[in-house]
């Protein structure tokens, strides 16, 4: 037994206000050594219960830095074939403004749910503006949110292009209640559903940035970060009923953009097989994409089919209003015959030729963006 002096020294030293005790704290590396020496920087969580929460940096290969790389890319760049289409056609027909809220929110709300569960990675990354170095080194282990944030945002812009090109219809949205109702123009409609929206995400990321951010770490937050998970999952496997239902009755596509969505179908068939293949995850973070992607070749195949059978209509039709403009005209025959020869003909009907498909015909298709 120590005599009390050097008890007294051998005491912890009283723990300073604010102090963390061992919060968030990391295995020391050097940016000079080797990962695959030392490893990656982890996070001590201050509690047990922290499921879901990503505490260490990956040490992510270089081929999946240049496939997040494309991913980021093309997340970036997938909302402009829709917004063009519907700028180039002067119309948002085909285009379910349900599809667009939920697909708002939902984006949102997944960015939310990446961000929490990753929140003590993005801690271990540090500031850009003090160490970029250190920051750059733990961007790979961020690529699920950029991703999915260039997403949210690329497709954030469709919603007021199909807002400006809308058919302003009456009674676009009538509900009655014991309480009272709404009877709203579609104009009217779409303004106040984005309103609901800026509300929803706002309700939902408000806690989460405030508790975060007293705490330092993912840990106390872990339950609402896998909560806002669930709420995705039935977002993402409901989300593409409306536009369905909205394909079904415009017999086409419309506005809605092969393109956008055929390369969001590539790209979810693609991380469905890696996640089923190569990592072997859970079945609840495949099967809702699944879902999603699912319907969205349903509803590609559709319109393809009702585009390509109205086609072959309006080839037909023009056909045969060129041979009606062909057929001569009883009256007009007899009353040329009342003409000098040279004069004959000079107002008369156009020939199949005349009404047949042209360069310029194609141009207005191309710049029509149909084929987007």
């Amino acid at each position: 037994r120590a005599p009390a002096p050097e008890r007294e020294a051998a005491k912890p030293a009283p723990r300073e206000e604010g102090a963390n005790d061992g919060v968030g704290a990391m295995r020391e590396f050097n940016d000079d050594d080797d990962d695959a020496t030392i490893g990656m920087p982890s996070f001590t969580p201050s509690t047990s219960d922290a499921a879901g929460c990503l505490t260490a940096l990956e040490d992510v290969s270089p081929s999946l830095r240049v496939l997040g790389a494309m991913s980021f890319v093309v997340s970036t760049l997938i909302g402009a074939p829709q917004a063009y289409k519907i700028y180039a056609r002067k119309s948002s027909r085909g285009v379910s403004f349900w599809t667009l809220a939920l697909g708002n929110v939902g984006g949102f709300l997944c960015v939310l749910n990446l961000y929490v569960l990753h929140y003590d990675q993005i801690k271990l990354s540090g500031n850009a503006f003090a160490d970029f170095k250190g920051w750059a080194r733990g961007q790979p282990s961020l690529l699920f949110i950029w991703v999915e944030l260039a997403n949210t945002l690329s497709m954030l812009i469709v919603t007021p292009m199909a807002y400006a090109y809308v058919e302003d219809s009456e009674h676009a949205f009538a509900v009655t209640t014991p309480l009272g109702g709404v009877d709203w123009s579609m104009k009217k409609a779409v303004r106040a559903g984005v309103l609901l929206q800026m509300v929803i995400v706002a309700c939902a990321w408000a806690p989460a940035l405030i508790v975060l951010h007293r705490a330092g770490e993912c840990a106390p937050m872990a339950w609402y970060g896998n909560a806002i998970g669930v709420v995705v999952a039935m977002i993402i496997c409901l989300k593409f009923i409306p536009q369905v239902k909205e394909s079904y009755e415009n017999k086409g596509s419309g506005s809605l953009s092969y393109l956008t969505y055929g390369a969001d179908l590539c790209g979810g068939l693609v991380a469905f097989l890696q996640k089923l293949l190569v990592t072997n995850e859970r079945v609840s973070t495949w099967l809702p994409p699944l879902i999603l992607h699912s319907l969205e070749a349903y509803v590609l195949g559709m319109n393809a089919i009702n585009d390509k059978a109205r086609l072959g209509a309006g080839a037909a039709r023009r056909d045969r209003d060129a041979d009606d403009a062909n057929e001569p005209d009883e009256e007009r025959v007899q009353s040329e015959r009342l003409l000098p020869r040279a004069s004959r003909g000079a107002s008369g009907a156009t020939s199949p030729r005349a009404s047949s498909p042209t360069r310029a015909d194609a141009a207005s298709w191309w710049k029509s963006a149909t084929w987007l």
